[in-house]
């Protein structure tokens, strides 16, 4: 039962770097882009195929 506990440890590591990743990407998309309207689209929530899925 260790494993899968070090496993899920794991797996919720990973989960917090993407949603740091994405976080930083939504920052710097209107920066890049120069679309005043993008602020307010970086703030909406995207769904991602797969997520929720574990393993």
């Amino acid at each position: 039962m260790r494993d899968v506990m070090e496993l899920l440890r794991a797996k919720e590591r990973e989960l917090l770097k993407v949603k740091g990743q994405v976080e930083a990407l939504r920052i710097a998309l209107p920066l890049l882009g120069g679309e005043e309207g993008s602020a307010a689209a970086s703030t909406t929530p995207v769904a991602i195929k797969g997520a929720g899925k574990l393993g």
